[in-house]
């Protein structure tokens, strides 16, 4: 079933999957490597597949791509009922086992590797912290927002910039009248100044569906992008981060971008919660490095396929 908005509209082939919950999540599929590993990739809050279109251009030279819209996002559906339990951390992360299941079978392979930036790097390291990961073939996560515990030296930075970050989303702006005006209005603000100009035109047309009555609005509302944000700074996932014992290769952004939020600064200290997690940290990228630099993000992740 196609859904009736794809973020991702070049997409050489589009699936939807049910969650137990009758969520409905977009998997589009990009044509490339026929012989290379099967790499399923989550993009980040506030964000959606097709944001990271062309950058999926650059993987699909060496891997068979996948990549999905989450709940609240995009072209997804999700059912009615508390924001508290339809978004909440837990459920995001299990959708990371069914498409991860799907994803596979529709491949004809055993094992997938995962790809996740911010809220779906978050996702997938509370699998592995419960217990509850697929089997992945790798895991390479960028700038994970695992929420440092009380006395980490980060903690601090942390509170500050996330509780700004939550209340700063509620009052996004939700309507526009095109894709081409939220991409004059973001191309000069913040790290959204570095993003690749193909990559920001691919995030504006991917996080925008056609309105009733027209004009755009966005895919993911404000109140749900904001819950995300706050949910994950709730969760508890960092004190067990211990029992990640397989590998994971955590790429972060720069500590020293001027504008840059805590996660980048965190990272260090995160890793080494891990006993088997290689940290990377890319000069003069910031918490959306992927936009930034979509070559160098791209070399990075060939590297972990063939690690």
């Amino acid at each position: 079933m196609t859904p009736a908005f794809c973020s991702l509209a070049d997409a050489d082939a589009v699936i939807t999957v049910a969650m137990p919950d009758g969520a409905q999540l977009p998997v589009y599929r990009i044509d490339g490597a026929r012989d290379g590993p099967v790499l399923l990739f989550g993009h980040a809050n506030g964000m959606a597949a097709g944001s990271y279109g062309p950058w999926l251009r650059m993987l699909a030279a060496q891997a068979r791509v996948f990549a999905f819209d989450a709940r609240g996002h995009g072209g997804s559906t999700w059912p009615g009922g508390p924001v508290e339990t339809v978004f909440a951390v837990d459920r995001i992360a299990d959708d990371l086992v069914h498409l991860t299941r799907r994803v596979a079978a529709e491949a004809g392979v055993e094992q997938v590797a995962y790809v996740g930036h911010s809220l779906g790097a978050a996702a997938a390291l509370r699998l592995l912290a419960l217990g509850r990961a697929p089997d992945w073939r790798s895991f390479t996560a960028f700038e994970p927002p695992i929420f440092p515990p009380a006395g980490s030296a980060a903690r601090a930075e942390a509170v500050e910039k996330q509780q700004r970050l939550v209340a700063g989303t509620l009052k996004r702006r939700a309507e526009w009248p095109s894709p081409d005006a939220l991409a004059e209005r973001l191309k000069g603000r913040g790290m959204f100044a570095r993003f690749d100009r193909d990559m920001l035109e691919a995030h504006c047309r991917a996080t925008l569906r056609p309105a009733q009555g027209g004009g755009f609005r966005l895919c993911c509302p404000p109140e749900i992008e904001s819950f995300i944000f706050k949910s994950q700074s709730d969760a508890d996932t960092w004190p067990r981060l211990a029992a990640v014992t397989r590998q994971v290769t955590l790429i972060g952004g720069d500590p020293a971008m001027p504008d840059n939020d805590w996660v980048s600064s965190a990272l260090p200290e995160l890793a080494a919660q891990m006993p088997n997690a290689h940290l990377v940290q890319v000069r003069g990228a910031g918490h959306l490095l992927i936009s930034e630099q979509p070559r160098r993000c791209a070399e990075l992740v060939g590297d972990s396929l063939r690690a």
